[in-house]
């Protein structure tokens, strides 16, 4: 019996040639994009979950109030890492963790470059990173040790066995490998390819040195272990007023703890509460997955209930020699599930050469292999119920027939059967739509903040990181790039020109709100700053050799200025600390953080202090493959330890837009790919609309129709569902995109032009879409028409 059922089903596969391939094409494309959505979404909630401790480990976190809002921020200051870890039994281990930077790495002839963290011992029992050699509670006991992943140790060492062998770090200490780690996972949210002590941070930097008692300062990272039935609520408040407490201080934030296990998906909080993160992006992409898959089955059931009366006879025999609705139904099942294989094989080649395109757009670490056979069921079996869901309404639709109706010929399918097929295509260009109306409001949305005055100028500029013999040598390094003849200007500054990594609210000025606590960014710049950085002067000067009191004076941007009410802002007097600052300058707003919302109060400082970025702009129409070349061997001379690394400014700043770019050039593909699914089932159903209507068209030309209005008769109905689909997918992108906006303090206002302009290309591509069959139609002989019929 099932063997009569599938030579029935590939019959009919095979002789509707057309059909069969526009509905294996529209259900492989929305397989392939539920796939590599739902590869996506479960490598992002995927992320951590190889940590046995998962579940019990918490970052410690401060909740501020700066300038009238409330903040919540991950750094937190040395001291407490002592004070948690003796005085609350709650902790089963703690960490300290820096940020992460790059540091030198010698080994004889060869040095590298790599990404690491300083961590205390109970990091490597703490976290599921394995040892391939060495224990976990001894490889990070001796400050000058260091702790190697398996891809690293091989590129300074090769197959030798590293432990015991020393390394030169950052051309400053030798360090001892005591321990190599696996690879870390990809899914990783803490990322590295070595590991230093902590206390070798404590020994070697004075700043973290000198931080021991400062409970204000605020800094490094804190990881907890909580024991067994200790509650991140229940620990939250016990340490909420440590600050306030150690510093004295009730200004001063309340701590609290955010579980791992929401570090990656749940990582944004706005006036102190936590909104969600990365998981609003999994919900969004899973939802278009489904409704994109969706939209495939919706093809499948059009087109199958469309050549119904094509079947009609077929069903009407059938039951007539005893075939029972229940065998139909199964039948037809068989034929969707059948389809929908064939389709899954497709789609299964369809994401493995996607991938590595998709690559840029977040699916760089999502992995998809014919190997992997647990997952393979997985999307077989996915495959099965998609089968079974496209076909069920065709199924129970077919198998309803009355074969007497059929025989007599007085079956007709009817407005019946026409009114679920307009439904669905409705549904169908409802989604299309709202997808072309968010892409339209995405891209928007990025333009509007691209659009935006930098305040400084991004081309022809790039930034570099300051070791310590570049800090050392700096004035020489700076004189000999410019006797190159490609430079225009060297500086350097405490923060390059797409981040600030100092905020400091220790300011007063005369008229201050003693109740005010105001945040500013603090800014250490030196000599020719203005000119590297291309910062647009609004009043007054910058720092210069000619004046010796520069090192009183202080340059605020206009934020500032108006955060402190000052009309006349040039020789103000202001304090940091209690030292009397005089404002010498004023600049335009710089952005230097998130392009999407308004820029911070800033103070730029003439200290030596916290200077880490150094800066150099080009002349412009230098060609920079040969400037570059030029000052590559000047810095290799000051800067031996550390090959020569640089980032163009202006591309560190296109960056800050990865995650809006990233749900643009999405959304521009699953729309084009909706709207593609969606047209296949209109060009199937055009063309069998107007094959039903041969015998029709052919009477019209002979009484003397013309082209145009044959076009008209038989692409209005088709016009007129997509408008219908433009009511409904109008109010509802709107809201959803209204709240999408809102999270952006710098932000478009939404314009009606955006809901005409998604619906005049949604008409104009089903015009398109459905014209060929139109006018194949009123283009054919009246009279070849009539005989036929």
């Amino acid at each position: 019996m099932f063997k009569n059922y599938f030579k029935t089903a590939w019959r009919n596969l095979a002789k509707n040639k057309v059909y069969s391939f526009l509905n294996i094409l529209g259900l492989a494309i929305g397989m392939s994009v539920a796939m590599l959505i739902g590869l996506w979404v479960q490598h992002e909630l995927s992320y951590d979950s190889f940590n046995v401790n998962r579940e019990h480990i918490a970052m410690v976190m401060k909740k501020t109030l700066f300038n009238n809002e409330k903040g919540t921020q991950a750094g937190i200051s040395l001291p407490l890492y002592d004070e948690l870890k003796t005085n609350y039994p709650e902790v089963k281990r703690i960490t300290r963790l820096d940020w992460g930077g790059n540091h030198s790495l010698m080994v004889g002839d060869k040095k590298l470059s790599s990404k690491g963290h300083f961590a205390d011992p109970d990091f490597l029992r703490m976290f599921t990173f394995p040892l391939v050699e060495g224990q976990a509670d001894l490889v990070l006991k001796d400050p000058y040790s260091i702790v190697l992943t398996q891809s690293l140790s091989k590129s300074l060492f090769g197959d030798a066995d590293p432990v015991g062998k020393f390394i030169k770090l950052d051309n400053q200490h030798n360090v001892k490998v005591t321990g190599v780690l696996k690879d870390v996972p990809k899914n990783s949210s803490i990322e590295f390819d070595f590991l230093l002590p902590y206390e070798l941070n404590v020994l070697t930097d004075s700043f973290v040195k000198n931080s021991k008692g400062q409970w204000q300062n605020n800094f490094l990272q804190n990881f907890v272990q909580l024991n067994d039935g200790v509650t991140v609520e229940a620990f939250s408040r016990k340490i909420a007023p440590i600050i306030q407490q150690k510093s004295k201080d009730k200004k001063e934030g309340t701590l609290f703890v955010h579980p791992m296990k929401k570090g990656h998906l749940y990582s944004e909080f706005k006036d102190w509460i936590n909104i969600g993160g990365t998981i609003e992006y999994v919900k969004l992409f899973a939802v278009i997955g489904i409704f994109v898959l969706i939209i495939a089955c919706i093809n499948f059931m059009n087109l199958s209930t469309a050549r119904s009366e094509k079947r009609a006879k077929e069903v009407a025999i059938r039951k007539t020699v005893g075939s029972q609705r229940k065998q139909l139904v199964v039948q037809f099942l068989g034929e969707s599930v059948i389809t929908a294989l064939i389709a899954f094989v497709l789609s299964l080649f369809i994401v493995k050469l996607s991938l590595p395109w998709l690559s840029q757009l977040g699916f760089k670490d999502v992995i998809f292999n014919f190997s992997n056979l647990p997952l393979l069921l997985v999307l077989f079996a996915g495959c099965v119920v998609t089968g079974l869901l496209a076909g069920s309404y065709p199924a129970l639709y077919l198998s309803g027939f009355k074969p007497i109706k059929v025989l007599k010929g007085t079956f007709s399918a009817g407005k019946a059967a026409n009114l679920p097929r307009k439904i669905l295509v409705v549904i169908q260009f409802s989604f299309s739509i709202a997808l072309i109306i968010g892409t339209i409001i995405v891209f928007q949305q990025i333009q509007h903040a691209r659009n935006r005055p930098l305040g400084y100028r991004p081309d022809n500029l790039i930034s570099f990181g300051l070791s310590n013999d570049l800090t050392k040598n700096f004035e020489p390094l700076k004189r000999d790039l410019l006797a190159t003849g490609y430079l225009e200007a060297v500086s350097r500054s405490s923060s390059p020109m797409t981040g600030v990594y100092n905020q400091w609210d220790d300011f007063s000025w005369e008229g201050k709100d003693p109740d005010s606590h105001p945040l500013f960014s603090a800014i250490m710049i030196d000599h020719d700053y203005d000119k590297a950085s291309g910062v647009i002067l609004k009043e007054g000067r910058f720092f210069s050799k000619e004046f010796l009191t520069d090192s009183n004076a202080v340059v605020l941007n206009e934020a500032a200025v108006k955060l402190m009410g000052f009309k006349n802002p040039l020789g103000k007097m202001i304090r940091f600390a209690n030292q009397p600052m005089t404002v010498i300058g004023v600049v335009q707003n710089v952005i230097m953080e998130d392009p999407f919302r308004s820029v911070m109060p800033a103070i730029m400082l003439f200290r030596p202090y916290f200077i880490s970025q150094g800066m150099i702009r080009f002349k412009t129409g230098t060609n920079l493959q040969k400037a570059l070349a030029a000052i590559q061997p000047v810095m290799a001379t000051y800067n031996p330890a550390y090959p020569f690394e640089y980032r163009f400014v202006d591309e560190e700043f296109n960056k800050k837009f990865q995650a809006e770019n990233q749900v643009g050039a999405l959304s521009r593909i699953f729309a084009a790919l909706a709207i593609f699914i969606s047209c296949l089932g209109l060009f199937g159903l055009a063309s069998f609309m107007a094959e039903r209507r041969t015998k029709e068209i052919g009477v019209r030309k002979v009484l003397g129709a013309s082209v145009s209005q044959l076009w008209l008769l038989l692409s209005k109905d088709f016009v007129l569902l997509v408008f219908i689909s433009c009511l409904i997918a109008s109010p509802l992108a709107l809201y959803f995109l209204q709240d999408w906006l809102k999270k952006y303090e710098y932000r478009i206002e939404i314009s009606p032009l955006v809901f005409i302009s998604a619906g005049i290309i949604a008409i104009i591509i089903t015009l398109a879409t459905i014209s060929f069959q139109a006018i194949k139609a009123a283009l054919a002989n009246p009279v070849k028409s009539l005989r036929t019929e």
